[in-house]
C-alpha cells in the first residue's frame, strides 16, 4: 500500500497494540442497557476467546450485583487480564481489591470544568489525591491504570503534571479519555505526543463517538505513541457510544499493518452475541458487522467482484468471520442474475437473464425487496421449470399473545398435505421458533445458528428477516420479505426448510 510507505516514514508504529475493552463496564451504559450476571459471564468468556488483552468487566460500587457478577467473571480464569473502574477513593479501591482482579482503573477528572463543577478542587488537590490514592493500590500489589477524565478539555501543561505525578507514585500505565468526544484528530496528535515525550509507561487512548470520530482519535493516537486502545464492541456506550472495536482492530491489521491479539474470524460471532444481549441494534450501513459490509447490489460493483474480490472489498468478508452477499434490487445488473441463478443450479440465457432483470427492476421500482424466495419465483417462471415449486407453503399463520405467553398456530401445505403446528414461547418470535426446532429435530439434525428481523420504520415497507442454519458444516440461510415482520419471519423459517428439503430430495433422486 503505497501511502503506508509514506505513514512509516513520518511516525515509529509499534509492532502491537494492546486492546482494553470495556464493553461490559462503559459499553453497558449505554442507555437502556442492564445486563444480568449470566449474560456478563456469557460476554467476558467471548471476550477472552476473541483475544482482547484486558477486559474492563465493571464498576463493583454500582450496585451488589454489580459486585458480585464480577467476582463470579473473575473466578472463570480467564486468560485476559481482568480490570475494574474505581474513583480515586479508598472505598473504591478497596471494593477493587476485593473482587481480585488484575488491573485498576483509576480515575479522576483533571478539566478546569470537571474541578469546577463536579469536584470543586484545586489543580493541587487534585494531584495529590491521585497520588495519594495510586500510592495505596500500589501498597496492595495490583497494577495500576490511571484516567484523567476529559483530558483532552484539560491544560496540556498541567496533564503532563499530574502524569508525571502518578508516574512517579507507581502508575503502571496511563488514559488519556476524550470524554465528550470534543477533540479532533491534529489536537488528539498534539495531545499523544506531547505526553510520549515526557512520560515513560504505556499510554491508553479512550474515544468517545460524540462527532463520529472515536476510531479516527484512537488510530491517529497510535500514529502519536499511544500503545493501548480503549473500545467497546459495536462501538456501544454512554451517549453516542466509544471507540468500535471491530473497526480499530481490523484498522489497524489491515491499514496500518499492525498486530494485536484479536481474532479477527471471531468478530462477527462476537458482535451478534453482544448485539443479542444488550438489545442494541447494528445499523446495516456499520463497517465491518453491518448486514451491507460485504453487501454488493449495483451491477458494475457485482461484476468486478464477481471477477476479482478486490476492485470494491478492502478486505475479504470471510477475515472477519462474514461471507459475500448479493443482494438484488432495482441497481442490479445482468452478472448478479446470472450468478445468483447459477448457485440455485440455473443456467439462464442472456433472454432470460434480461428478463429476469427486467421484474427485479419493476419490483424494485414498487419498493419491493427482492428474497431468495421471490428470486426463485422469478426463475421458475422464466426458465419454465419446475424444480424449484416450494415442498412447503404458508397457508396460515395464527398468533395470540397474553402478558406472558404466545401461542402460535403456523398452518402449512407440505408435498401437498396440510399441516396445523403449533407453538408456545415468551413472545411471538420463540413461539414460531419452537415450531420450526420440534421440526429440524424430527428430521434433518440442522442446528439453528443465528436469526434476524429488521423492522421496518413505515407500516407501508416492508420487513425483512433472516435465519441461518448448520450440519456439519452447510449452512442454509433462509429469508422472507413482507409487510408484517412475524410474516416474513415465518418466510424466512420455511424458505429454509424449503431449501433442505429440496437438497434432500435430490440426494434421493
Amino acid at each position: 500500500m503505497a501511502w503506508r510507505s509514506v505513514i512509516s516514514r513520518e511516525y515509529i508504529l509499534p509492532e502491537r497494540v494492546a486492546i482494553f475493552d470495556t464493553t461490559l463496564r462503559d459499553g453497558e451504559q449505554t442507555p437502556g442497557v442492564a445486563l444480568t450476571t449470566d449474560a456478563k459471564i456469557e460476554i467476558a468468556k467471548a471476550l477472552d476467546d476473541l483475544g482482547v488483552d484486558v477486559i474492563e468487566l465493571g464498576f463493583p460500587t454500582v450496585s451488589k450485583g454489580e459486585e458480585e457478577a464480577i467476582k463470579k467473571i473473575t473466578r472463570e480464569n480467564l486468560n485476559s487480564k481482568t480490570c475494574v473502574l474505581a474513583r480515586a477513593n479508598k472505598l473504591d479501591v478497596d471494593k477493587a481489591i476485593e473482587c481480585d482482579v488484575d488491573w485498576i482503573h483509576i480515575f479522576i477528572a483533571t478539566s478546569d470544568i470537571h474541578l469546577k463543577y463536579k469536584l470543586r478542587m484545586s489543580r493541587e488537590e487534585v494531584i495529590e489525591k491521585a497520588v495519594k490514592i495510586i500510592e495505596y493500590a500500589r501498597d496492595h500489589d495490583v497494577v495500576v491504570h490511571f484516567s484523567a477524565e476529559d483530558a483532552t478539555r484539560t491544560d496540556l501543561d498541567y496533564l503532563i503534571r499530574i502524569f508525571k505525578a502518578v508516574e512517579e507514585a507507581g502508575a503502571n500505565s496511563i488514559d488519556i479519555p476524550d470524554t465528550v468526544g470534543f477533540a479532533v484528530p491534529s489536537a488528539i496528535k498534539i495531545i499523544v505526543s506531547t505526553v510520549k515525550k515526557n512520560i515513560g509507561i504505556p499510554i491508553a487512548i479512550h474515544c468517545h463517538d460524540d462527532m463520529g470520530l472515536a476510531v479516527a482519535n484512537s488510530l491517529t493516537a497510535v500514529e502519536s505513541g499511544a500503545e493501548i486502545i480503549h473500545a467497546t464492541v459495536n462501538g456501544i456506550g454512554e451517549r453516542a457510544g466509544n471507540t468500535s472495536l471491530e473497526e480499530v482492530a481490523v484498522a489497524l491489521h489491515t491499514l496500518y499493518g499492525i498486530r494485536t491479539n484479536i481474532k479477527l474470524e471471531k468478530i462477527y460471532e462476537v458482535s451478534r452475541l453482544v448485539e443479542k444481549l444488550t438489545g442494541i441494534i447494528v445499523p446495516k450501513n456499520k463497517a465491518i458487522v453491518g448486514e451491507n459490509a460485504f453487501s454488493h447490489e449495483s451491477g458494475i460493483h457485482v461484476h468486478g467482484v464477481i471477477s476479482s474480490p478486490q476492485t470494491y472489498e478492502p478486505i475479504e468478508p470471510e477475515k472477519v468471520g462474514r461471507r459475500r452477499k448479493i443482494i438484488l434490487g432495482k441497481h442490479s445488473g445482468k452478472h448478479s442474475v446470472v450468478e445468483l441463478a447459477r448457485r440455485f443450479g440455473v443456467e439462464l440465457t442472456d433472454v432470460q437473464a434480461e428478463e429476469v432483470l427486467r421484474e427485479i427492476k419493476h419490483r424494485g421500482d414498487l419498493g419491493q425487496k427482492i428474497s431468495d424466495v421471490h428470486f426463485l419465483e422469478i426463475l421458475t417462471k422464466t426458465a419454465n421449470t419446475d424444480d424449484f415449486n416450494r415442498r412447503i407453503t404458508i397457508r396460515s399463520i395464527s398468533i395470540h399473545s397474553s402478558e406472558n405467553t404466545s401461542v402460535a398456530l403456523l398452518h402449512l401445505n407440505i408435498l401437498g398435505e396440510s399441516y396445523v403446528l403449533a407453538g408456545y414461547g415468551r413472545s411471538e418470535v420463540e413461539a414460531l421458533l419452537n415450531i420450526y426446532r420440534e421440526c429440524l429435530k424430527k428430521t434433518y439434525g440442522f442446528n439453528i445458528n443465528d436469526y434476524r428481523i429488521w423492522l421496518s420504520p413505515s407500516p407501508r415497507l416492508f420487513s425483512e428477516s433472516e435465519i441461518s442454519l448448520s450440519r456439519d458444516g452447510e449452512e442454509i440461510v433462509g429469508k422472507g420479505v413482507h409487510l408484517s415482520p412475524l410474516i416474513a419471519f415465518t418466510q424466512a423459517l420455511v424458505n429454509a426448510l424449503n431449501q433442505i428439503m429440496e437438497k434432500e430430495g435430490r440426494k434421493n433422486d
